[in-house]
């Protein structure tokens, strides 16, 4: 029987190399596929998940939209008790301390207080929830901020500054909200009085008015300068955004009698066993606040 010719042989040799290649080429072709699927749902889950935890969700904003008329939006610095009074206003009846620690995504729930329906919202003291701070204001029906009496002395100008932007905010000015600014911890010994948190405020607010004008004087100047604007145009601009921004009266030491907001100052300790009288002051505003 004659061999077959090398030719052939390599004509044979090369076709199933060719099938074998045509055929790892359509598993790496299928693989790469339902990697692609894989990793496209994956990425939708994480997107929806980062959407829910940081309370920006679409679902989640009209909720709070539709919720708009009872809403009492507390505010502060990290660690002064924000998710405390979240949690002992929606849970009064809890015979137990509830555990806490600082969120990491926006708290936002309906409570039953004195015969008042509220939509409590607990939004989160770092910088980064400046955002969601910004979206639950303008709806907010009465903000709360809460400052930990204890260690004002150390954060008095981050937390000044956190009261300025909340009641620079063009639609807390508009609505007049009401403010109940709430120092709390007062079970500590080194807790200053709500008389004291006022008065320092109110110094570092002065300060920290005039800085910012100041501020946006210079950049003002440095604007015309380097666009040869006409000044009296942006003298206009400049002159309206200061409005907007400034608290109080130009040339009068600052002073929160001086705000269009009801603004009202409360002790309160949040921990079981002592004094409640604090608590039952803030149920009692958030009542009058929604009744109002």
């Amino acid at each position: 029987m004659a061999e077959p010719s090398p030719l052939l042989q390599a004509a044979g040799s090369g076709g199933t190399g060719l099938y074998m290649l045509t055929g790892t080429l359509l598993v790496v072709l299928v693989g790469a596929f339902v990697w692609y699927l894989l990793n496209q749902q994956s990425a939708a889950i994480s997107s929806q998940s980062m959407a829910l935890a940081s309370g920006n969700s679409i679902h989640g904003l009209s909720s709070a939209q539709k919720k708009r008329n009872n809403a009492i939006v507390l505010v502060g610095p990290m660690g002064a008790g924000k998710t405390a009074l979240w949690t002992r206003l929606r849970f009064p009846d809890s015979t137990s301390q509830p555990e806490t620690q600082t969120s990491m995504s926006v708290n936002a729930a309906e409570a039953h207080i004195n015969e008042s329906n509220a939509y409590l919202v607990d939004i989160p003291g770092h910088q980064k929830y400046r955002l969601d701070r910004d979206s639950y204001l303008p709806m907010a029906r009465g903000i709360i901020f809460v400052v930990d009496s204890t260690r004002l002395s150390e954060t008095i100008r981050s937390t000044a500054e956190l009261v300025y932007d909340v009641l620079a905010n063009a639609k807390v000015q508009t609505n007049e909200t009401p403010l109940l600014l709430l120092c709390n911890k007062q079970d500590d010994p080194l807790a200053l009085s709500n008389t004291r948190v006022k008065a320092l405020l109110e110094d570092e607010i002065d300060k920290l008015r005039a800085s910012r004008q100041a501020g946006l004087d210079s950049l003002r100047d440095a604007h015309v300068a380097a666009s040869g604007a006409a000044a009296g145009d942006d003298d206009d601009a400049a002159a309206e955004e200061r409005i907007s921004d400034f608290l109080g009266y130009d040339g009068k030491k600052f002073s929160f009698e001086d705000l269009p907001n009801p603004i009202q100052f409360n002790e309160s300790t949040l921990i079981l066993g002592h004094d409640t009288s604090g608590l039952e002051l803030i149920e009692s505003w958030i009542a009058d606040t929604l009744h109002s």
